[in-house]
């Protein structure tokens, strides 16, 4: 049976960012701190070249399938939906969505960056909840981390687009979205004084 990953990020007053954080923080947590996955994760950090379509190590791409495909936010899919359904009219054009059938669009740009960039990006697997002034803090390092040379962009470019494609059932055009937005709305957010919601769910 097939699904449908999502990916938000949208800008919220800091009450929204608090009252969602005290339900779903802990589980984010749970998952990010649990021993197989920090086992998967180290795993992946030493050897990212190893997955891919192109790979032959069918093992190392399984074990980044679980990683970043685990989802914590699934069982909390009506606190999300309550939630973004509180981004106020003057934001919510800022807010981003990307989907992808049958695949998890944080898995691509986290293929598609690689695990020291997308290591330097707040929460877990797409997975956060930053008030204001944590927008405002994470903000150079988000934008460093995906402040590609152009040497680089290119082949991140073809591994996120291969991992939205080819695992996710995607639109390999979506890693534009993905690569070219976000670090625009951390600006913004940050401009306006918002905070920000990252959630990665299957809508129920």
């Amino acid at each position: 049976m097939g699904f449908i990953g999502v990916w938000v990020l949208a800008p919220v007053p800091d009450e929204v960012v608090a009252e969602l954080a005290a339900v779903v923080g802990p589980v984010v947590e749970a998952q990010r701190n649990d021993p197989h996955t920090r086992e998967l994760w180290q795993h992946w950090c030493a050897a990212p070249e190893a997955v891919g379509a192109e790979s032959t190590d069918r093992a190392a791409t399984a074990a980044f399938d679980v990683l970043s495909g685990a989802c914590p936010l699934d069982a909390h899919v009506e606190e999300l939906y309550a939630a973004l359904d509180r981004v106020p009219a003057a934001w919510r054009p800022l807010v981003l969505t990307v989907t992808c059938r049958k695949g998890f669009p944080a898995a691509a740009l986290a293929h598609g960056l690689g695990p020291d960039r997308f290591g330097r990006l707040p929460g877990w697997f797409g997975d956060f909840f930053l008030d204001s002034g944590q927008v405002r803090e994470a903000l150079p390092e988000v934008l460093a981390s995906l402040d590609l040379p152009d040497g680089e962009r290119p082949a991140v470019e073809r591994r996120t687009a291969e991992w939205l494609s080819d695992y996710g059932g995607g639109r390999p055009e979506e890693a534009v979205a993905l690569l070219g937005g976000i670090g625009p709305l951390w600006q913004a957010a940050a401009d306006a004084g918002a905070g920000l919601l990252g959630c990665m769910f299957v809508p129920g």
